[in-house]
This record gives structure tokens, sequence and C-alpha cells, in this order.
């Protein structure tokens, strides 16, 4: 049985707004407690919500796209998912910054990598993807420096 890939490139690029919401949210912290006292506890939240979105998304993505990138940590970030929503209260706030402030930006280069990859492989439809630049939802992704690194043809951007 062959598995839909259709949604694939709307579920990789929910992962890239959620991680560019996350960097937005954190930027102005330094250290994890800082982060977590801020503003009522308002962004260290908010990051927290975009997490158990990257994992529920991630668990989404097909077999196939998760084998041909294997070293993005597809299980831990859905593993991760599982531990904010269901042990919240016992989250170690350093361990979750660390998280954020290490491995989202690795994340999100493998993740932009693989957008490249399977634009420019026609694995997922161009038309798809101009649409998806224009929408306001997507106000945090770096849709320049993806457009940059495409191979320029006639009928991309």
């Amino acid at each position: 049985m062959l598995e839909n890939t259709a949604n694939d490139l709307l579920y990789i690029l929910s992962i890239l707004e959620s991680v560019g919401k996350i960097k937005r949210y954190s930027e102005l912290y330094d250290d994890a407690e800082h982060f977590f006292d801020a503003q009522d506890q308002m962004p260290f939240n908010a990051t927290l919500s975009l997490l158990i979105n990257i994992g529920e998304v991630s668990g989404k993505i097909t077999e196939n796209i998760k084998k041909k990138y294997s070293g993005i940590p597809w299980k831990l970030m859905k593993d991760f998912r599982n531990r904010v929503a269901h042990d919240y209260m016992n989250l170690d706030i350093f361990i979750t910054f660390d998280i954020i402030k290490k491995e989202l930006p690795r994340v999100k280069l493998n993740i932009e990598e693989l957008l490249i990859n399977e634009l420019n492989n026609k694995k997922f439809i161009m038309e798809e993807y101009k649409v998806c630049i224009g929408n306001r939802y997507y106000k945090h992704i770096n849709f320049e420096k993806i457009n940059n690194e495409l191979k320029s043809e006639s009928n991309q951007l």
C-alpha cells in the first residue's frame, strides 16, 4: 500500500512555523529561569504548546520521508510532545530551555533542507508551496532563504 504524501508539505511547513515562533518567543532570554518566569510564564507556555504541535505533526509525516531523512529526530519530537502534554508539571525547565536553544535550531536546518530537496525533486507540489508563501499563518518561515536555495527553473520562484 502506498503512503499518501499529499499533506507532508503542510506538516513540514507547520513544523517550521512552530520553530520560528518558538525562536521569536524565546530570543530575549538567556537562561531557563528568566524564560520560565517571564510575563507570568506566557512565552514559556506558548512555547510548550508549539512543542506539542511539532511533536503531533512529526507523527503524521509519512514513513517514507522519515526514513529518507532519518537524521531528523522524528521519534524524539513525538516523545517530547507526549511528555509535555501528559507530564507538564514535572518538566525540567533547564532541559526544555536547552532543547529550545540548542536542538531546535539544528532541527530547523534539517527540516529546511528536507523541504528544499523535496521541492527540487518535485516530491512536493511547487504550486502548493507558492500558495503557502502568501498565507498569513506562515509569518515565521524564512521563505526568502528557502527560495534562494531552490534550483532556479522557470516554473519555480
